[in-house]
């Protein structure tokens, strides 16, 4: 893996900023598969290639080992981690429970400008599709259900769903290739249901929308 080297503006930052930077680096590596699961993560090579100390290198290996897309194994080193199919289907049982009950809030608190995001969102989703753009597609879609999160006005809500946005939007970048214009036609149902505060309707569409993407999801991933 060739990493792109870091201009030098964020090398002259500080190291909180250049911790952020390597970590926004190695993140996107890992969501898009430009560094598969298994992939070694050596310390030397990425400072090396991002021409930055050591220091951030490892501060960000341990960010993205809370993220959940890396383990660091002692004596070894770190490695991105695998998205497994039992990982799937827990991440769709969970998500059957806690996204109809946000869809649900979300028709009774929304705000207008809840709604105005939640449009721009389906209308990044819609540029992406026209692009051929996957990766800008994944983001949006991850993005629409953290918005909707959000949305319910639930700030418990929104602290248990916010661990489970990357591993959604590292299954969406995988899944979405063929489902994309069938993912942003659900979302656009979903926002008329908000904005008629039909919780009943949303609640039902947003559990059908994770229920009818589950098992084509998990036919992608072997055991």
């Amino acid at each position: 893996m060739v990493y792109q080297k870091l201009p030098a503006v964020a090398r002259v930052l500080g190291m909180d900023s250049l911790r952020e930077q390597v970590v926004a680096q190695l993140r996107e590596s890992i969501l898009s598969g430009a560094l598969p699961a298994g992939t070694k993560l050596r310390e030397r090579a990425i400072s090396e290639q991002l021409g930055v100390s050591r220091v951030p290198v490892r501060e960000a290996l341990m960010v993205l080992e809370a993220e959940l897309l890396v383990e660091i194994v002692p004596r070894s080193g770190a490695v991105v981690t695998t998205l497994t199919r039992d990982e799937v289907q827990e991440l769709f049982e969970v998500r059957e429970v806690l996204e109809p009950l946000a869809a649900r809030l979300a028709a009774r608190h929304r705000t207008a400008a809840d709604l105005e995001a939640l449009g721009e969102r389906c209308s990044a989703a819609h540029e992406a599709i026209h692009a051929g753009d996957d990766r800008a597609g994944a983001s949006a879609n991850a993005d629409f259900h953290a918005l909707l999160a959000g949305a319910s006005g639930s700030g418990l809500l929104v602290s248990i769903m916010a661990p489970l946005q990357l591993r959604m939007e590292r299954l969406f970048r995988r899944t979405i290739r063929g489902r994309a214009v069938e993912l942003a036609e659900d979302h656009e149902r979903l926002v008329e249901a908000l904005r008629r505060r039909d919780e009943a309707s949303a609640a039902l569409l947003a559990q059908l929308h994770v229920t009818q993407t589950r098992a084509p999801s998990l036919a992608l991933f072997e055991d």
